[in-house]
């Protein structure tokens, strides 16, 4: 039906969600409600089960060694705090004196950015990788020449959230073990979409949110530690685990040294069924279902007559979508389902504005937390506006969606070039 609302903004939360999902959050919330694990009663009992199969099933699902190297965060940019500023403290506390250097790309997204400048400074510094393609692309050669005898980590993200160019990870971890570096990977935009394999990508740390790509509820997310690194990562917060209570000390065993406080019971219930229904369905499917349809969009695209940033072969900017510019690959296999476009005329926010009010359409008009990656783009800011329409697609969209999207981008972009200079704000009435 054309009047549903199209939800097409899943790179910042996934939604729907599958059924199951909704109704683990609510068993947990009506039948059981306590805190899990921490008394001797039934209730408690269960609730400890449903954490340790929520860890077991993640573990099944990227490829961990141990359930209990699952550590619950609020969401992925917990997760990367976590472990960058554990990191960073373990360095300066165990070698005083000397500096501690840390690796990130001009890809990766705020949650990564701003604790390292925020860490900068006192022995600690950090360098930016650029990319070496106007997709965003990185190249793991020059993140291997960033690297220096200081060096104590590198964090690289799977996958853009605003290009949606998919990164060589597994090279680039592989060069930092070489030179002793640990590795990690923030997979915010990936799990969920294409296959990850903490062993078979060598791996050290991964940083995920549940509610994007997992689907599931939000305030959800982890860190994976490759068994043996805890020894390395110094813990942020301290407090009660229900575990070696005799003791005033945080316990030094995974994962209890790094998840002091109650779990979010409920939200974890919710987020073990959503990568219950993962496992059912197999990343394959999935992927293979996001290729169609990224197929389907990339071909409405380029026959629409949009350009692509950078220059591919059949994007001639000649047809009702000439005013639109894709940025990030223009082939499915080297991309995930999110799609950053800007208009030759209209700001962000007003297309994205045309597209809910006019067509139901919904999408995320910005900078995506992602200010290095619009620079590399050209769309910070300057002569025109800053950041970029954002679509981003979901399991649940079928191809009959995509071609109410290219539809709809056509009418915007039809309604958009018949409106006067200025006068954009009378569509939207």
């Amino acid at each position: 039906m054309r009047d549903r609302r199209l939800y097409l903004d899943n790179a910042a939360t996934s939604f729907p969600k599958p059924a199951a999902v909704h109704g683990a959050v609510l068993d947990y919330a009506t039948r059981l409600g306590t805190t899990p694990g921490r008394a001797q009663y039934a209730e408690s009992r269960e609730g400890g089960r449903i954490i340790r199969r929520c860890r077991e099933r993640l573990v099944e699902f990227f490829g961990g060694d141990s359930p209990d190297h699952v550590v619950f965060t609020l969401n992925c940019t917990d997760a990367l705090n976590l472990a960058i500023k554990g990191v960073v403290g373990h360095r300066l506390r165990t070698r005083p004196g000397r500096p501690v250097h840390l690796v990130a790309t001009a890809m990766d997204h705020n949650s990564v950015l701003r604790p390292l400048n925020a860490l900068a400074g006192a022995g600690v510094e950090w360098t930016c990788v650029e990319a070496a393609s106007g997709d965003g692309h990185i190249d793991p050669g020059d993140v291997e020449r960033a690297i220096t005898a200081d060096t104590a980590l590198v964090i690289g993200n799977h996958a853009s959230n605003v290009t949606g160019v998919i990164q060589p990870i597994a090279e680039m971890a592989a060069l930092c073990k070489q030179h002793g570096v640990l590795f990690l990977a923030d997979v915010a935009q990936s799990l969920g979409h294409v296959p990850v394999d903490i062993r078979a990508m060598s791996i050290d740390l991964l940083a995920f949110p549940g509610h994007k790509g997992l689907l599931g509820p939000l305030g959800t997310g982890g860190l994976y530690i490759r068994p043996g690194l805890e020894e390395q990562i110094d813990s942020l917060r301290e407090g009660g685990t229900g575990t070696r209570s005799e003791a005033d000390t945080q316990p030094t065993f995974m994962p209890d040294k790094y998840e002091p406080g109650s779990h979010n019971a409920v939200g974890i219930a919710g987020l073990s069924e959503a990568v219950a229904y993962h496992l059912d369905r197999g990343i394959a499917d999935s992927r293979s279902h996001e290729m169609e349809l990224m197929t389907a969009l990339l071909d409405g695209l380029r026959a629409g007559g949009a350009r692509v940033h950078p220059h591919a072969d059949g994007w001639t900017g000649d047809g009702p979508l000439a005013d639109l510019t894709l940025h990030g690959p223009a082939t499915p296999r080297d991309r995930i389902g999110v799609f950053s476009l800007t208009h030759a005329h209209a700001d962000p926010a007003t297309f994205a504005a045309v597209l809910e009010l006019k067509h139901n359409i919904l999408v995320r008009a910005g900078l995506h937390c992602a200010p290095r990656a619009h620079r590399t783009l050209g769309t910070l800011g300057g002569p025109g506006p800053a950041g970029a329409v954002r679509a981003s697609l979901g399991p649940f969209i079928e191809i009959p969606d995509i071609h109410r999207l290219v539809d709809g981008l056509t009418a915007a972009c039809r309604e958009l070039r018949t409106t006067d200079a200025g006068a954009e704000s009378k569509l939207l009435v």
